[in-house]
């Protein structure tokens, strides 16, 4: 029991933090938010100098005596000043709306940015990671509109205190138990809201993957990705039923929620309601008895409701700040994420002359969430300006391998060095700068060909001819110089005037975007599997001369690839089993002779 409102109270203190939300607002909207204040202020001002000439108005006209000429002197300058006072409150509230709106929408923007930076800057690791994506969708549901609602709502909720303020003021100087009694009253319906805001963010905090499931659904019926085996194989019925399935499970459940709270809101709030009209009641005999006047009875039949509706709206307020600020709490857990190789403190230099080697030196790896090793006692070396191949069948552990050449991944024992040199003493961005890998998943940018190219190395000082050379190197120019836009041209049918192509055009992209960057190891993981054999027997003739002083590593499953290499490693089973020359290792029994020796090619 104890426990459990110990949890309570942490989940409370933790939802209703604002500290940290409110610091990152500040941070992205400094003068917004300072101009936000200032106006909330003018406003209240305002409207408070208006309510009180109004009552000073009633006090006025209300009076007994005999007309005179000061006596409406006196009402006309009264009507005036209230009169301008209103304008000048509609006028800031105007303004003070625009200022809110502006600040919100570029929290909003500026919060999509920031978590797309947390994202950018995390390890590959989480995006092996099925909690990770539970995370980021979290996030990324609260991202844009959350921390604008808390923005918005604590204006609102700062606006309606201050106008409770004054308000309440009035009511206090007819009886001092009014306004009590009204916290009284509103109290219950907030805490009926912020332990269903509780019992929400859990449910959708526990119902985060099957959400994703739902989501992943429904880009399966709606996008490109599938759309061809989905019709061919007549899936499209199947996936939308299912998907309705889980979507009208998750409503039920959540609607079952907001159920049990419509119920206990309506309960307390008929219990506000009651007292509402048992104060009225109290107030109308005492003017019945005369113990208050008409201008009090006037006030307070406009303060009155005036100041119930408001403590209702810092009610609902305080629950929509509290049930948001929960979600925004996941945006927080996503920036709290950590990655797991971190930078030195004061990293090594890339050495800029000469020809560094790449050598894996006993390396092992396992990954994060499995027990098994996937590569043991790897030693490797990748000499500057050869060519090197690795065999394997699927499973043996050559995408792991990729991976931590890559530095996706840093070794679980043993050590990567460049040119002597432990790779994880480096910038982790310089290294990977020095590797250009093109995979086997490569992926197809909905962007012009041109831009396609110029991916390998953002940074690089651009000069067409060095893109339209990475083409033809890549036998990518052949099919892009007949595009109606030649190297402008979009590709993909995603956009407008978007030119389709082979995925074996695809894959010359990819192969041109490694050839454009200035990366000194290029690593080629079935880099030619989706070319036909005359354009792959052309690439791999001149790859030598294009590689130039550059060293390559050949992932096939091809004899037509693997024989160029001036060097072949044998991986079975996350080992090095067998090692040598395509020579030698023909002669040799083993699983390279047994993959090719029976089915050599070219």
């Amino acid at each position: 029991m104890v426990n459990t409102l110990n949890q309570k109270f942490r989940n409370f203190s933790s939802n209703l933090n604002l500290k940290r939300t409110l610091g990152l607002i500040w941070s992205i909207a400094k003068g917004w938010t300072i101009l936000s204040i200032v106006a909330i202020i003018a406003e209240t001002l305002l409207f408070f100098l208006s309510l009180y000439l109004l009552k000073l108005l009633v006090d006025a006209v209300s009076k007994n005596h005999m007309p005179s000429v000061a006596h409406e002197h006196m009402i006309r300058n009264y009507v005036i000043a209230a009169g301008a006072s209103a304008v000048l409150y509609a006028m800031v509230k105007g303004l003070s709306a625009y200022i809110t709106e502006v600040q919100a929408s570029r929290v909003a923007a500026f919060m999509d940015d920031r978590i797309h930076e947390a994202a950018v800057n995390l390890d590959y690791a989480y995006y092996e990671s099925p909690d990770y994506f539970d995370i980021l969708k979290r996030a990324k549901d609260a991202g844009a509109d959350k921390p604008n609602l808390i923005v918005t709502t604590l204006i609102e909720l700062t606006k309606n205190c201050m106008s409770l303020l004054a308000v309440g003021s009035i009511l206090l100087t007819i009886d001092w138990y009014l306004l009590p009694i009204l916290a009284l009253f509103v109290l219950p319906t907030l805490m009926i809201r912020i332990h269903f805001a509780n019992k929400l963010n859990y449910w959708r905090i526990t119902h985060t993957a099957i959400e994703r499931q739902s989501g992943y659904l429904s880009t399966l019926i709606t996008s490109e990705t599938a759309a061809k085996e989905i019709r061919g194989y007549n899936l499209g019925n199947y996936f939308k039923a299912l998907y309705l399935k889980i979507r009208l499970e998750l409503l039920d459940k959540k609607l079952a929620i907001s159920h049990k709270r419509t119920q206990g809101e309506v309960l307390t709030t008929a219990i506000a309601s009651i007292g509402f009209f048992a104060c009225i009641g109290v107030i109308a005999v005492g003017t019945v008895n005369g113990k208050t006047s008409i201008g009090d009875i006037t006030l307070f039949l406009v303060a009155f409701p005036q100041s119930f509706s408001i403590m209702q709206n810092i009610s609902g307020g305080i629950s929509i700040v509290y049930q948001n600020n929960a979600f925004v709490n996941s945006i927080f857990e996503l920036f709290d994420l950590k990655n797991n190789s971190q930078d030195t403190g004061s990293p090594v230099s890339i050495p800029a002359e000469g020809q560094p080697d790449l050598e894996l030196k006993d390396v092992s790896f396992t990954y994060p969430h499995s027990l098994q090793p996937t590569l043991q006692h790897i030693s490797l070396k990748i000499p500057a300006g050869k060519i090197i191949a690795i065999v394997g069948l699927n499973g043996a552990g050559k995408s792991t391998l990729i991976k931590l050449l890559s530095r996706l991944y840093d070794p679980t024992e043993g050590e990567i060095t460049l040119g002597g040199t432990d790779i994880r003493l480096f910038k982790t961005t310089e290294y990977r700068k020095q590797v250009s890998t093109v995979f086997q998943d490569f992926y197809k940018y909905n962007v012009s060909a041109r831009d396609n190219i110029r991916f390998g190395d953002l940074e690089k000082t651009v000069h067409e001819q060095d893109i339209v050379n990475a083409a033809i190197n890549a036998g990518a120019d052949e099919f892009i110089r007949d595009f109606p836009d030649g190297y402008h041209t979009i590709l993909g049918r995603l956009f407008e005037d978007g030119k389709e192509v082979s995925i074996g055009q695809w894959q010359k992209l990819a192969i041109a975007r490694s050839f454009y960057s200035d990366a000194n190891f290029l690593i080629f993981d079935e880099a030619t599997s989706a070319m036909d054999a005359v354009a792959e027997k052309k690439l791999l003739d001149s790859f030598r001369s294009i590689l130039g002083k550059r060293a390559a590593v050949m992932i096939s499953h091809r004899h037509s690839a693997v024989r160029y290499a001036d060097y072949i490693y044998v991986l079975s089973g996350g080992k090095i089993l067998q090692e040598g020359t395509d020579k030698e290792l023909l002669e040799m029994e083993g699983d390279y002779s047994r993959l090719f020796k029976n089915n050599l090619e070219g």
